[in-house]
């Protein structure tokens, strides 16, 4: 396993049993009563410093974290994430599911047959993903990017390493 995949799995599990991607807290820009799923592998993904970047919605100077639906088509690209067949530690783990208020479920690998992922109430670590009847995709970080973020998504700015200014994230 990669530092980044390591690093990806301890922030991960960290947040086990952690309610602030709950569906009945407001995070961020993420309402009471919503999925955070997708939230929670994406603020995962920040803390570990190994950020997808954002999907840019259709509103221009707007992004937000890949929905989970994104996250399970091989067909949409997120920027340095390849999908894999083989899970790994440290790679995200999707399904997509047609749901009144969801596009699916997305979590993070972080052993043999077992993921992190926020659940209703809380963050769970199971066996999502791996259970019978399940055709999950999985994503692996393919490309880290130099520098590091700042910023709640959507207003989100790219600081470039040695410290040569910011880009505003569009």
């Amino acid at each position: 396993m990669s530092n980044k995949a390591a690093k990806i799995v301890e922030v991960a599990k960290r947040h086990v049993g952690s309610a602030l991607w709950a569906y009945s807290v407001e995070k961020g820009d993420f309402g009471k009563n919503t999925n955070k799923c997708n939230l929670f592998v994406y603020d995962v993904m920040v803390e570990a410093d190994a950020r997808p970047l954002p999907v840019v919605s259709r509103r221009i100077f707007w992004t937000r974290p890949p929905l989970a639906r994104e996250w399970a088509d091989p067909a949409v690209e997120i920027e340095g994430w390849d999908v894999v067949s083989s899970p790994e530690p440290g790679d995200v783990i999707s399904e997509a599911h047609e749901y009144a208020d969801a596009t699916g479920h997305v979590g993070i690998v972080v052993g043999p047959g077992e993921t992190v992922s926020a659940a209703s109430n809380a963050v769970l670590r199971n066996d999502w993903g791996f259970r019978q009847g399940q055709k999950p995709t999985y994503r692996r970080l393919s490309r880290p990017l130099a520098g590091h973020m700042t910023g709640p998504p959507g207003r989100r700015e790219y600081h470039p390493p040695g410290g040569g200014g910011r880009i505003p994230e569009w």
